[in-house]
């Protein structure tokens, strides 16, 4: 072998003998930079390359044989010619030895270290020595499974005393289990990466054991007998920086991501709350910033991100936002595009994770005919980022985005869709955007006002739809009935109008067709407007269900009664007559969607004064705010803070926010700042949720 080969590094060989791209080496450098051990070794875990294509690399970087131990039976004859304290320390391992040259050949990391050889010569009386490149994935395991029986069983040293020894090392792994047979899989996959696992069947052997040594981590099986939460926090006290996994099984151990999801979300909300308080106080209740990283960190959760992934995005956009006040709308960021650039060199030179600059500089890029095959994580979080900046540049949030502007908006994304936005990220937001706006047109209490209309003369509609809208309903104007179809499917309106004139024929051709679509008009109350005397000739379609046909003549004031007597009607059956909705200015909502301590964080910010009640089965809370201080809170014969903790836990019912006049406000009877009453109240919610699981 030549010199110049064996001054190379192994991921150089392996890339000379192209055995690995640079993608593939920078994947097992970063795996290397978490878990340490050898970079020649992380190649073959993540299957980049064989155990043989690694040994034949070592081989030509240290110029010598190589062994590939996991073929190898060694006899236990040979394993004694090695004492067990220096196989250990030194990771290495005798696999063959020739009788008639007295000649031991050994298994390990470096055969070029001469005083591991000098070492061997002496404690095996004289013997040449062979030495042996082997991979360290297999040379550890292999020294483990061969020498821990002479350890543990060694006179001089107990199983106690080996923990301890092994646990200093910084590989120790408590198991506290009292089901070995089903954890075995557990066990064994520790082992393969070099970790020293100790197990105890009960907690309280496990407080004895963490009492002599340090473990890198303890597993606890729920079903231990003993008092483990004893153990936990001996733990915490004699080794805070010890982790510790809670577990029913290993298959749900590593599905299950609660527990770090909870941590991640305080993550996302506290970066809200930093952005928010950063952002200069607006007349409307949301900021632009607010609004984006709340929007970023809902389309993660639509398109099923990993937590990992989804904090990283909701990271970055916080940033972008941010610098929309670091920056300001100045001359020196004239556009969205420049200040993304300009943030994302500030953040390279204070050398942040390059991973969320990486998806600063991602955003805005075209995409057409890129990332068909393989979607790397900075592209996707910097396009996730985009389709959520130009969506609140063009919207104003202080104003509903109703049905058919979303139509617009959709016509808009979709057109871009394929250049500057990932399909799967299009629908996904499309998809979010409109359940949204669905949610907020259910969740008015008392209103149920969406009305679904079709007509083919547009402008005619048009004028319907304004009167519509004066009354306080919500027209969507369909002119054609595939359009109609489509969005009766997607909204489950709460009325639908139809206007046909024309012949009786034509109008039954009409209902017809839409029933034969799926539109159900027994389901949703639907009237037919028609001329006076096909009115007359389609009254018989009434029991196909139609709820009432309506000469065109006099339709509009007519129709305008029925569907608010509709309107009415519905708001009795939802049993919504307890909240107060009379005022064009009201917000509502339902407890399943937003809970109080988030309506309630939701309201702080924005400084108002209103009136909120909250109606569950539960009982019934009233709320005032002076400026967004909570002033005053009643539920039942509780009052102040602990009326507020009395409902936070209620998990269904229904909501609304009035606005209200300072002059109108009723006593205070709470000084308790909403800082503390949030954060008792979390703490409330929290405990009964995990009450609830158990």
């Amino acid at each position: 072998m030549s010199r110049k080969h064996s001054t190379l590094r192994i991921d150089e060989i392996l890339l000379w003998q192209g055995l690995v791209n640079e993608d593939q080496v920078k994947a097992a450098l970063e795996y290397q930079r978490e878990h340490g051990g050898r970079l020649g070794s992380h190649l073959v875990r993540l299957g980049y390359v064989t155990e043989e294509q690694l040994l034949g690399a070592l081989a030509r970087q240290f110029n010598c044989e190589t062994v590939v131990l996991s073929r190898v039976a060694i006899p236990p004859d040979i394993v004694r010619m090695l004492p067990a304290n220096l196989a250990v320390a030194r990771t290495v391992i005798p696999f063959a030895y020739d009788k008639a040259t007295n000649t031991l050949s050994i298994a390990c990391e470096n055969p070029k270290d001469k005083d591991l050889i000098e070492e061997l010569k002496f404690v095996t009386g004289g013997k040449k020595i062979r030495l042996c490149v082997a991979a360290e994935l297999s040379l550890r395991p292999a020294v483990t499974q061969y020498y821990a029986s002479e350890l543990l069983t060694s006179t001089t040293e107990s199983a106690d005393d080996v923990a301890v020894r092994l646990a200093a090392e910084g590989t120790a792994i408590l198991l506290v289990s009292d089901d070995l047979d089903a954890d075995r899989p557990l066990v064994a996959a520790l082992e393969r990466d070099d970790f020293r696992v100790v197990c105890s069947d009960s907690a309280d052997d496990a407080i004895r054991l963490i009492g002599k040594q340090t473990f890198c981590a303890v597993f606890i099986r729920d079903t231990v007998p003993g008092d483990y939460i004893d153990l936990i926090d001996r733990l915490r006290k004699v080794s805070p920086r010890t982790r510790v996994r809670y577990y029913e099984s290993v298959a749900r151990m590593l599905l299950h991501e609660s527990g770090y999801r909870d941590t991640e979300d305080l993550i996302v909300k506290n970066t809200q709350l930093f952005t928010s308080l950063l952002a200069p106080r607006e007349p409307s209740a949301q900021n632009h910033a607010v609004v984006v990283g709340k929007y970023v960190d809902r389309l993660c959760k639509q398109l099923g991100l990993p937590d990992k992934d989804r904090i990283n995005i909701v990271n970055a956009a916080y940033l972008h936002d941010i610098s929309r006040y670091y920056y300001g709308e100045s001359k020196s960021a004239p556009d969205c595009r420049t200040r993304v650039q300009m943030t994302a060199k500030l953040l390279d030179s204070l050398s942040y994770p390059p991973l969320i600059v990486g998806m600063l500089r991602s955003m805005y890029i075209d995409l057409e005919q890129k990332y068909t095959k393989r979607l790397p994580i900075e592209p996707l979080g910097g396009n996730i980022l985009t389709i959520v900046d130009v969506f609140c540049e063009n919207v104003t949030f202080d104003k509903r985005l109703s049905l058919d502007k979303f139509e617009l908006v959709r016509g808009n994304l979709e057109a871009m869709t394929g250049r500057l936005f990932l399909r799967e990220v299009t629908t996904a937001f499309l998809a979010l955007i409109e359940q949204e706006i669905l949610d907020e047109s259910s969740a008015q209490a008392g209103t149920f006002s969406q009305v679904l209309m079709y007509c083919e003369d547009m402008d005619y509609l048009s004028a319907i739809a304004g009167r519509l809208k004066e009354e306080g309903f919500r027209p969507v104007s369909m002119g054609s009935t595939e359009k109609f179809v489509e969005m009766y499917h997607r909204s489950r309106p709460d009325m639908m109008v139809l206007l046909q004139s024309g012949s009786p024929a034509k109008a039954r051709q009409l209902v017809s067709g839409l029933a034969k679509k799926g539109v159900d008009l027994k389901s949703v109350p639907t009237f037919l407007i028609s001329g006076g005397q096909a009115a007359s000739d389609l009254a018989a379609m009434l029991e196909f269900g139609l709820e009432d046909v309506i000469p065109i003549e006099n339709s509009l004031d007519l129709l305008v009664v029925k569907l608010d007597k509709l309107r009415t009607r519905f708001a009795q059956q939802a049993g919504q007559g307890d909240i107060d909705s009379d005022s064009s200015t009201v917000t509502s909502g339902n407890l399943e969607d937003m809970n109080l301590v988030d309506l309630l964080q939701a309201m702080g910010p924005g400084g108002r004064t209103a009136k909120i009640r909250v109606a569950s089965e539960e009982g019934k809370l009233t709320i005032c705010l002076d400026k967004g201080k909570i002033i005053f809170a009643q539920c039942g014969d509780k009052s102040g803070a602990e009326a507020v903790y009395e409902a936070v836990t209620w998990r269904s019912g229904k909501w609304v926010v009035r606005p209200i006049k300072p002059e109108a406000l009723p006593e205070p009877n709470n000084d308790t700042a909403n800082e503390a009453l949030l954060m008792e109240g979390c703490r409330r919610l929290d405990e009964k949720t995990r009450t609830a699981a158990k």
